[in-house]
This record gives C-alpha cells, structure tokens and sequence, in this order.
C-alpha cells in the first residue's frame, strides 16, 4: 500500500514538472525604452553575440542569469550555445575589446529587474515574467 502511494506522488510530481516546464516561454525582453522594437532570427542573434550593439536610440546592455532554464532553451534556439558558452563568448569579446561583458544577474527574476530599470537593457527570461518589460522576441 505504502509503495503503491510512493509511486503515485512520484508520478504525479514528475508530470506537473513537465507541464511546468512545457508551458514556459523563453524570450528576448528589453526595457520599455524599446517599446515599437522587435528583432527576427538574425537580429536577436546579432544582439546576442554582440554584432548589433544598438536597438533604435539605445546602446544594447544584455543581463544574464547565472542559471535559468528559459535562458539555457532561449540561448541554444538563438545562437546554439549553452549559458557557460555564451558567459565564454563574451570574456574572449571583452578580453579583445570587442564589446561590454553582460552583466551577470542570480536569477531570471533580478535580470527582469534590472532591465526594466536600465536604459537599452535585454534580458532573456520566460514570457510570462516580462511584467513592464517589452518582448523582443519570443522562443520556440
């Protein structure tokens, strides 16, 4: 009986975590100073890998997560890197003087935060956290 219980809040916990997760929307958010803004493919790449370091009158500044799971699906849709790649992409641009290192944020939820209160400021975060912030573009 005890082990039949078991086995029901296992699977129960295991499918709302995949619900969960399935319902998540990564997206490229930006400050409301973006607001009319909107990039396709090639443009949020650009942005990302820092090619296209403006957005209409602003100077791009990209905020990162240390860790988030929206940003790791967003990162490997757009440029095909994982958030350390990304981290590595950056130092070797900054070590070479080719661009201004992201700033590193704890959670997907401080990186909205400092977007919203950043003039140009991106964030990659889900969807659904993008209060006051403008999608940029959104992920598969």
């Amino acid at each position: 009986m005890k082990n039949t219980f078991l086995r029901i809040s296992l699977a129960s916990v295991c499918w709302l975590t995949l619900v969960v997760w399935s319902h998540a929307e990564p997206a490229l958010l930006g400050n409301k100073g973006l607001t009319g803004q909107s990039l396709d493919a090639e443009g949020v790449k650009a942005v990302l890998l820092g090619k296209k370091v403006t957005l209409g009158d602003s100077r791009v500044i990209i905020v990162i997560a240390k860790a988030s799971e929206a940003q790791d699906q967003f990162l490997q849709q757009a440029v095909g890197m994982t958030t350390s790649q990304f981290q590595n992409h950056w130092r070797r641009l900054f070590m070479t003087g080719g661009g201004s290192a992201p700033k590193i944020v704890e959670t997907d939820a401080d990186a909205c935060k400092l977007a919203s209160e950043t003039t140009g400021a991106v964030a990659i975060a889900d969807k659904a956290k993008a209060d006051g912030l403008v999608v940029l573009a959104a992920g598969k």
